[in-house]
């Protein structure tokens, strides 16, 4: 039966899901678990709990008959896992792919459970009642597990899965809840004598006991995301909000004036750019009806009762992007945040505007305009308290990353680009680039817009600096961020400036050679971290060019899907330049295990040319991790110069990221055809032509017109040097004697000089009319230039030197350009 069982599990079928693109209400989507009995009739089973993982990818809600069903929302797609048992709390493992907590309801277990197969890799015993609330840490120092029943508390140490501390009540004081603060120093727990016990963390000592006078009948509490604040609720109309920098109550809260006579639950509902002090508290009272309640304003904004039935709880997402609803009818009601917040928004224009209309005696449109114009202005000064970096980062640390929506305007503030309009329609003007012509050949771009942004921008930055004319590794490297901010072509072209300036320093040190530095520093901080893994390297035989430099001349995006290469991104460019060697290195060790099993130099360089399957959270932790730890002595921040953006004014500010003496500033200047054609002949061929050349413009101009038989052509030099008469001394002496074909003995010897070195071949036509070649007599040589030695040799080497200084350097020039 056993294997009866995993065989069926390890071939779950899987079901796709619809949601609602823009539901009126919020719901995107709706679970109820329906069966048909034997008898024909159909039997609705109610859902008892449900849990989101931290990415929010991910829903697994169980229901009474033990069935788990986990919805992923990225894949849209769902699935069953059956013989689970019935269960009384979830919770997903973080930084742990696909495996869930269940708390079963009989023997008070908690098993760990692999979402895809549906089997039990670990189960954990101890508990003497049924177990109501499991929590992680999120201390980076000790990560522990929390679980809770009414009567106990148990922590876990996740290296080795023992109890490390045991916490026992008795009757009349049992837990109503417990959970670790949100940065896990501290243990809160609420109790049904109406306290507050807070305990240390590490030493598990008690701080702080709340006993508020006011509140009775405690039933939850909630944290805010930064963990400052704690909400107090129960069935008393009371709402007490707690500081916990202060130890001090901040405000009491009169719930009866919202019609709420009391709570069962209180959550908070993250916002963005709220820091993580969130101002929305979500409120399950006591006559089942959700209540948004703003506590700036201390308005409610939204009441949620469905029409079916009343709420019996309510989960929020760990980033507030959705939140559940667990009906009494047993059905799951799955809302977006952000299209719940819409519909806020949308009702109340549509109360400002009802009250507009009965006003009398007033104008709708001068109302309007007012109020566009106030609301700009609002919202203008709302984005310039959010842009702050440091806010910004806060955020980033808390959500993981920044919202698509306004990426580019996060991005444009983090790299606090100028905006210069009139320089960058200067470098427009321009054109296209000759470097850059046709870069279609070289890349498959399917999209037209894409293709003309991506030449736009390199030719502006070839413009702008004429070496990135010539880094062939500059149009992968820009092709992502042309993706994402191709319409704003101005802020594309000063991000990658800026990214370029900045992240990229050292890189163009020794151009158009690899980064030799930046390489040494990469290797540096692995060997630190990661010896065996370099070590590995070493064995197999790639060095820092391939598992560093492939990475960074694509900008991580050959490695990394799109989602992953925006989360990355977010985090480059909002902390230091140092941030992304420090995520080449990260990248290697969280891989460690795969690369280690590739033995061959071809495996490993196609490794880092293809995306492998990663753990985001993992990665990105472990980068901050060796940003924090890495000795001072080799962190490149010891040899990065401190962010500096782009100057504002009519012109930007020059690239001097690289040697003055460089060839590609001369490859840049150099016409590349030229040097293409320069190409097709060897040196060797090259300097025989020059002499040709040379020999057939002195024949032509001091041999009569019947003796003009020398040919300059490659070919007919071959076929002259196949023969090779014996005795040629005399007769090409007495020839050239016989018929007078010079002036003066000087001009005889200057042209016997310059024609025996090193080609010394003479085209003589016989009575019979054929060419015949001629070869010059050593002692011919010797006789005839006994006294002017000196001066022809030094006329020889004068003009040798300048021919073939001209010619290395148009085959150097030719060679270099392919390069």
């Amino acid at each position: 039966m056993e294997q009866e069982k995993r065989g069926e599990r390890e071939s779950i079928e899987k079901f796709d899901i619809k949601l609602k693109s823009k539901p009126k209400d919020g719901v995107i989507l709706q679970l109820h678990h329906t069966v048909r009995d034997a008898n024909g009739e159909c039997r609705r089973i109610r859902f008892s709990t449900g849990m989101f993982d931290d990415s929010n990818d991910k829903l697994a809600c169980a229901d009474n008959a033990g069935n788990i069903f986990i919805l992923d929302f990225s894949e849209l797609k769902f699935w069953k896992l059956t013989g689970v048992g019935a269960c009384t709390s979830l919770q997903f493992v973080p930084n742990r792919q696909d495996t869930l907590i269940v708390a079963t309801a009989k023997k008070y277990e908690m098993n760990f459970l692999d979402t895809e197969t549906g089997h039990v890799s670990l189960t954990l015993t101890g508990h003497t009642a049924p177990v109501r609330h499991i929590s992680f840490s999120n201390n980076l120092k000790t990560i522990n597990l929390l679980t809770a029943s009414p009567v106990e508390a148990i922590l876990w140490e996740l290296r080795n899965y023992t109890k490390y501390f045991t916490l026992n009540t008795y009757l009349g004081a049992q837990i109503q809840q417990i959970m670790f603060s949100p940065a896990g120093d501290y243990l809160v727990a609420c109790f049904q004598n109406d306290t507050v016990q807070i305990w240390k963390h590490e030493s598990m000592k008690s701080v702080k006991q709340i006993i508020p006078s006011e509140l009775k009948h405690m039933k939850s509490i909630a944290f805010t995301m930064n963990g400052r604040a704690m909400a107090m609720a129960g069935l008393a109309p009371t709402l007490i909000l707690f500081s916990m920098d202060t130890w001090k109550a901040l405000k009491s809260i009169d719930m009866s004036k919202y019609n709420i006579s009391g709570a069962h639950q209180i959550a908070f509902i993250p916002q963005l750019f709220d820091g993580g002090a969130n101002k929305i508290l979500a409120i399950l009272s006591s006559d089942c009806v959700l209540y948004l309640l703003d506590l700036e304003a201390l308005t409610i904004i939204h009441i949620i009762h469905p029409e079916s039935s009343g709420i019996r709880r309510f989960v929020v997402s760990p980033t507030g992007k959705y939140f559940l609803c667990i009906l009494q009818l047993g059905e799951v009601n799955i809302y977006n945040c952000s299209f719940v917040m819409d519909s806020v928004q949308n009702c109340q224009n549509c109360v400002v505007e009802t009250m507009r209309r009965e006003l009398p005696g007033t104008s709708t449109h001068k109302s309007a305009s007012q109020e566009h114009t106030n609301s700009k202005s609002q919202i203008e000064q709302k984005m310039r308290i959010c842009m702050d970096s440091a806010r910004l980062r806060r955020i980033l640390m808390q959500y993981g990353e920044y919202p698509d929506k306004f990426r580019s305007i996060i991005w444009r503030s983090l790299l606090d680009t100028p905006r210069n309009k009139s320089a960058y329609a200067a470098l427009i003007e321009k054109g296209i680039h000759p470097a850059y012509k046709d870069i279609e050949k070289q890349f498959t771009i399917h999209s037209a817009v894409t293709l003309k942004n991506l030449k736009r921008l390199l030719s502006c930055l070839a413009h702008w600096c004429p070496l990135f004319g010539v880094m062939k590794f500059l149009p992968g490297f820009v092709f992502p961020f042309v993706k994402v901010l191709q319409k704003d072509p101005l802020l594309l072209f000063e991000s990658v400036s800026s990214v370029l300036c900045n992240y990229c320093q050292l890189w163009f040190e020794y151009a158009p050679f690899p980064p030799i530095s930046v390489l040494a520093i990469v290797e540096n901080i692995l060997a630190e971290h990661d010896q065996p893994l370099l070590n590995h390297f070493c064995e197999v035989g790639i060095t820092s060019q391939t598992y560093a430099l492939k990475i960074l001349e694509t900008a991580f995006s050959e490695v990394l899907t799109c989602s992953e290469w925006l989360i990355l991104w977010d985090h480059i460019l909002s902390n230091e330049p140092a941030f992304i060697l420090m995520a080449v290195v990260s990248y290697n060790m969280v891989q460690r295990n795969a690369l280690k099993r590739l033995k061959s130099h071809e495996q490993l360089e196609n490794f880092f040319h293809m995306q492998n399957p990663i753990d985001k959270k993992t990665f990105l932790k472990k980068a901050y991790v060796l940003l924090n730890e890495t000795p001072d002595d080799i962190h490149p921040r010891r040899f990065f110069k401190p962010f500096v953006s782009l100057e504002k004014g009519g012109c930007y500010q020059q690239f001097t990221g690289y040697p003055k003496a460089t060839i590609c500033l001369k490859l840049a200047k150099k016409d590349r055809k030229k040097c293409l054609k320069a190409d097709k002949y060897t040196l060797k061929e090259l300097t025989a032509k020059s002499q040709e050349k040379e020999i057939n413009e002195r024949m032509k101009t001091e041999a009569p017109s019947e003796h003009r038989s020398v040919q300059s052509d490659d070919e007919s030099v071959q076929d002259c040097c196949i023969e090779k008469p014996k005795k040629t001394k005399k007769k090409s002496h007495d020839h050239f004697q016989s018929k007078g074909d010079f002036n003066s003995k000087e001009t005889k010897e200057e042209l016997i000089e310059s024609i025996i070195y090193p080609a010394t071949i003479h085209l003589e036509r016989n009575r019979s009319g054929e060419l015949r070649a001629i070869k010059k007599d050593k002692e011919l040589c010797k006789h005839t230039r006994s006294k002017t030695k000196k001066k022809t040799s030094e006329n020889k080497n004068e003009t040798l030197e300048k021919e073939v200084e001209k010619l290395i350097r148009t085959y150097t020039n030719s060679d270099v350009s392919d390069t």
